[in-house]
């Protein structure tokens, strides 16, 4: 059984079946001890809206753990970057190979972009169902 990908956070919003949680993404330049002198050192603060029937179990401030299967995780950002970079591409390739000139191109390849991202906020809901993250209480570790 593979390990699902997990991250600490903080209940920030509850209500209902929804609940928001931030969480700190450090890059993966954070844990260098040269990453300040160099400015790749990294970290980011998220907030991740998650549908749970459990959501009434936390309250704001609580610690939880987020987790996703890693092949959901994949999928997710498959979504979100591998497709949308094919498109754009093929996109590019079909309107040079039409003779347009690079700003048309340029253009109708940003546009399908955009197109594509208002398609995939239509589907959402449907997309939210499919790839699940799961949720639990964080505890400290123990030495």
């Amino acid at each position: 059984m593979e390990m699902p990908i997990e991250h600490k956070g903080e209940v920030v919003f509850v209500e209902g079946d929804r609940i928001d949680i931030r969480m700190t993404v450090e890059g993966a330049c954070a844990s260098c001890k040269a990453a300040k002198a160099c400015g790749m050192g990294d970290s980011e603060d998220k907030i991740v809206s998650l549908l749970t029937a459990t959501a009434g179990h936390y309250a704001v401030g609580d610690e939880v753990m987020v987790s996703i299967e890693k092949r959901m995780g994949i999928r997710a950002a498959t979504f979100a970057y591998i497709y949308p970079f094919f498109l754009m591409l093929a996109v590019l390739f079909v309107m040079f190979g039409l003779k347009f000139s690079e700003t048309v191109a340029g253009l109708s390849a940003l546009g399908s972009l955009a197109l594509y991202y208002l398609v995939l906020y239509f589907f959402r809901h449907r997309i939210e169902k499919e790839i699940v993250f799961k949720i639990r209480p964080a505890f400290p570790d123990i030495d």
